[in-house]
């Protein structure tokens, strides 16, 4: 069974993109992972809709062709440029990962559908949360043994990290127990929506295809006070939606306090407001909203049995124009079947129009800065990392190509280690000068708590140059760099990034700190 390990947060990678951005962007050889793309071209607004389709048993149904679909955009019918059905999710066996190293591989392993579990328990009280751990325990235990699945956790202003996608059930159960229960972040009432799910857009950006995001919250925080509610920005709502499009994701907000019945008005009309705002959400993404129902479990069961059927189309809007105004989508289908799809998208100059070019989007970052992200869909580079104490033994028998800066003394408590990492030659781009060939390696470390917080940061760049003469003779064998950091014991989790700064690409991985003791006679 594949091993991959808790891991930290995607979304720190932006504060590597602050330090390593290059003014030049150049197309990098690289593998391309095995699920199929989607481009949004220029020179027309080009919209990609997934539908799902089930029938009155909630059933997927398979088979229809192409002719049995209507698309309208504005009331206006519209012709399908392309039509694609996935039938199912591909079964998949990730890569296990040896002793003390961890990748990124897994990328190159995904089914046709990912299926992301989120947790957000800022608005869910720990009696709820104890709740939701006993049905997903459930559900996790029952897992398709060939269906991966990912788990993260909005603690905090954070969505990070806990359990990469993995089939294996002990480890999901591990990180789903150490998730929750746990108290409610402070402040929860100025943790908005638009936040959470600016977020979820941003680090799922690497993954290819189809993205299922089941969203377990208490309900939208915009109703978390009845006396001072947090209005959503309706204009950021838009920009969010269209990153959740272009990301092919699907939002299913699923309601973690079950059946709740209310004899206070104003937390009656609170909680309509938060199941109107779950339904706004699965309609703008293509999802569906399951709320006022015990069976947490069973909705979830219910999003992967039926997402993995579904059916792809895509068509260019005629006559169109950036006008900033929202177009409605219906797709008609004849037969009384159920169909779940995005239901809309902004005219706002995103997303492949060539009339008004899309600027680089702002992102949001868990620090509360921003950063605009030029690098989205770039493949990312796929890599290798063992992290040992610097006195271990394995790290003496294996010199390192090059090694970064070199820590300050510990303190505090803190011990020293050092990050190996092994990256394939063909993920990189070099450099010919006065007969060297040479490449330059950013590196970026992030240390995380618990609760998701960033405690450290540390970023570098390496250089590693070879003789001409000599490079072809050193075979293919991956580049070996070594970080040193500085650790602690509130140091959680672990946000590793390599950066290709001749071509711009990069990746990242996530690992917990359950650093493995050195190993004699290695």
């Amino acid at each position: 069974m594949p091993s991959l390990r808790p891991a930290a947060l995607l979304v720190c990678f932006s504060l590597a993109l602050v330090h390593f951005s290059h003014a030049q962007t150049q197309s990098g050889a690289a593998k391309s992972p095995s699920q199929p793309g989607y481009t949004i071209q220029t020179g027309a607004r080009v919209v990609l809709t997934d539908v799902t389709v089930t029938d009155e048993k909630g059933n997927p149904v398979r088979g229809l062709p192409v002719s049995a679909f209507q698309v309208l955009d504005n009331k206006k019918q519209q012709k399908i440029d392309s039509f694609e059905e996935h039938a199912g999710t591909s079964a998949v066996t990730l890569p296990a990962s040896s002793y003390g190293v961890f990748s990124n591989d897994y990328l190159l392993h995904l089914p046709s559908v990912l299926n992301i579990i989120v947790l957000d328990i800022a608005n869910i009280r720990i009696a709820d949360q104890m709740w939701l751990n006993y049905q997903l325990t459930g559900f996790l235990s029952n897992l398709p043994s060939d269906q991966p699945v990912a788990i993260y956790l909005r603690a905090g202003s954070g969505c990070f990290l806990m359990q990469n996608f993995t089939t294996d059930r002990p480890l999901l159960l591990a990180a789903l127990h150490r998730a929750i229960p746990r108290i409610p972040p402070l402040g929860r009432e100025y943790l908005s929506d638009q936040q959470i799910l600016s977020q979820v857009a941003y680090t799922l950006r690497s993954l290819p295809g189809r993205k299922n995001v089941l969203w377990f919250s208490g309900g939208s925080t915009a109703y978390l006070l009845p006396n001072g509610t947090v209005f959503q920005d309706q204009a950021a709502m838009r920009a969010i939606y269209d990153s959740l499009e272009e990301e092919r994701i699907a939002v299913y907000p699923i309601d973690a306090r079950g059946l709740t019945v209310s004899s206070d008005v104003m937390g009656n009309l609170a909680m309509m407001g938060q199941h109107g705002a779950m339904e706004d959400v699965a309609q703008a993404t293509g999802g569906h909203a399951f709320y006022n129902t015990n069976g947490v479990s069973l909705a979830a069961a219910h999003v992967l049995d039926t997402s993995g059927s579904f059916y792809t189309l895509t068509y260019s809007p005629s006559n169109f124009h950036v006008d900033n105004k929202c177009h409605n989508v219906r797709i008609k289908l004849d037969g009384g079947y159920h169909l779940s799809y995005r239901t809309g998208y902004f005219a706002d100059g995103n997303n492949g129009i060539a009339q008004k070019p899309a600027t680089p989007r702002t992102k949001l970052l868990i620090s509360g800065d921003t950063v605009q992200d030029k690098t989205r869909h770039a493949t990312p580079i796929i890599f290798q990392a063992a992290m040992l104490p610097t006195a271990d033994p394995v790290l003496a028998s294996l010199k390192a190509d090059s090694e970064g800066l070199t820590a300050p003394p510990p303190k505090g408590g803190a011990m020293r280690y050092a990050v190996r990492y092994s990256v394939p030659i063909d993920e990189l781009t070099a450099q010919s000068l006065n007969g060297k060939r040479t490449f330059v390696i950013g590196l970026a470390a992030v240390t995380i708590d618990r609760d998701g917080d960033v405690l450290k940061r540390q970023f570098e760049h390496v250089t590693m140059s070879f003789d001409e003469a000599y490079f072809p003779h050193r075979s293919r064998a991956p580049l070996v760099v070594d970080q040193q950091l500085n650790l602690s014991r509130t140091d959680q989790y672990l946000y590793l990034a390599v950066w290709d700064v001749h071509s711009d690409r990069f990746g990242e991985l996530q690992m917990p700190l359950d650093l493995p003791a050195p190993r004699k006679g290695h």
